[in-house]
C-alpha cells in the first residue's frame, strides 16, 4: 500500500496498479483491501480505463458491503454512468486514433447495475431516471416507458416519480401512431394520465393531465371511426363497420365531430350490407 500511494503521489498512476492488484488478489482479507480496491478503481479512471474502473468499484460493493468506502464506490459509479449517458465520457478507438462516446449497451448495463445495488432509494431513483432518459435519447421508447413505470412503482416518493408517471402516459399516447393495438395504447395512456392525477393530485400538471385523459377518450372514439371506415372501404365487412359506427355515435358527447361523420358512414354501410345480402340471395 505504501508503494502504491508513493506511485500515485508521484503521478505515476499506472505504476500503482501492480501493488494494488497484489493486495486485492493475495490479501483480500487484509484491513486495507477495500481501500486498495477503491484506489485501483480510481487508477483506472485516471487513465481512461472506465470499464475496468467500474468493475473494480463493483467488486468493492459486492465483497465489502460493510466498508466505509461502499457508498463512495457507488457514487463513483453513478458519476461515471452520468458522464457516459450525457456524452461527456470519451473512450479511445483504434488504438487511440480518435475518441468516441461510450457504447450505449455499456451505459445501460452500468445504470441497471446501480439501480439493483443502490443502498438507498434516492440514488436508485436517480439512476433509474437517467436510464429512462438515456433510452429515450437512443430512440427506444418502449424500454424507456417500462423504466419510467418501474421507477414510479418502486420509488413513488421520489422527486422523479411525477415526471416519470407523465412520461409513461405520454409514451403510451405517442405509441398509438406506431404499429398496431392503437385502441389499447390510447386506453393505457388514459389510465396513466388518470393515475397521475390520483397519485399527485396537487401537482401543477394534474389539471392538464386530466385534460389529456379526456383527449385520449376523444382519440379512442376517432380511432374507432377509422376502424369502421377500414371495415367499410377496405375489407368490406359491413356488419363490423355498422357496429363501429353505431358505437361512435353513442359517444357523441365525447367526440361530436367523429359522431357526425359516423352517421353518414353508417348509412353507406347499411346500404352496402343490403346490397351484399341481396346479391347473395340471387
Amino acid at each position: 500500500m505504501v508503494e502504491a500511494k508513493a506511485y500515485q503521489k508521484e503521478g505515476r498512476v499506472s505504476k500503482s496498479r501492480t501493488p494494488l492488484k497484489e493486495i486485492v488478489r493475495y490479501h483480500a482479507l487484509a484491513p486495507n483491501a477495500p481501500e486498495a480496491r477503491y484506489m485501483l478503481g480510481q487508477a483506472y479512471e485516471a487513465t481512461g480505463d472506465y470499464r475496468d474502473a467500474f468493475k473494480e468499484y463493483s467488486k468493492l460493493i459486492t465483497r465489502y458491503p460493510q466498508s466505509n468506502l461502499y457508498a463512495d464506490a457507488l457514487n463513483r459509479q453513478l458519476a461515471m454512468a452520468m458522464d457516459a449517458a450525457s456524452g461527456k465520457m470519451k473512450v479511445p478507438v483504434f488504438w487511440g486514433a480518435w475518441e468516441t462516446t461510450m457504447e450505449s449497451s455499456v451505459v445501460v448495463n452500468w445504470l441497471r447495475e446501480i439501480v439493483e445495488k443502490a443502498p438507498y432509494n434516492d440514488m436508485a431513483a436517480t439512476a433509474s431516471s437517467i436510464l429512462a432518459k438515456f433510452l429515450m435519447d437512443q430512440d427506444r421508447p418502449e424500454e424507456a416507458r417500462v423504466e419510467y413505470a418501474r421507477l414510479v412503482e418502486k420509488y413513488p416518493d421520489s422527486r422523479y416519480a411525477p415526471e416519470s408517471q407523465l412520461m409513461v402516459a405520454q409514451l403510451w399516447a405517442s405509441s398509438h401512431t406506431r404499429g398496431d393495438n392503437n385502441l389499447v395504447n390510447l386506453s393505457n395512456a388514459r389510465e396513466a394520465y388518470e393515475e397521475f392525477t390520483l397519485r399527485f393530485p396537487r401537482h401543477p400538471e394534474a389539471k392538464k393531465a386530466m385534460g389529456e385523459a379526456s383527449n385520449m377518450d376523444r382519440l379512442m372514439v376517432q380511432q374507432q371511426l377509422e376502424v369502421g371506415r377500414y371495415y367499410l372501404e377496405r375489407s368490406h365487412e359491413y356488419t363490423s363497420a355498422i357496429f363501429c359506427f353505431e358505437d361512435v355515435i353513442r359517444q357523441k358527447s365525447v367526440n361530436p365531430d367523429a359522431a357526425k361523420e359516423a352517421a353518414g358512414l353508417l348509412e353507406k354501410a347499411k346500404q352496402a350490407a343490403a346490397k351484399a345480402a341481396a346479391k347473395s340471395d340471387q
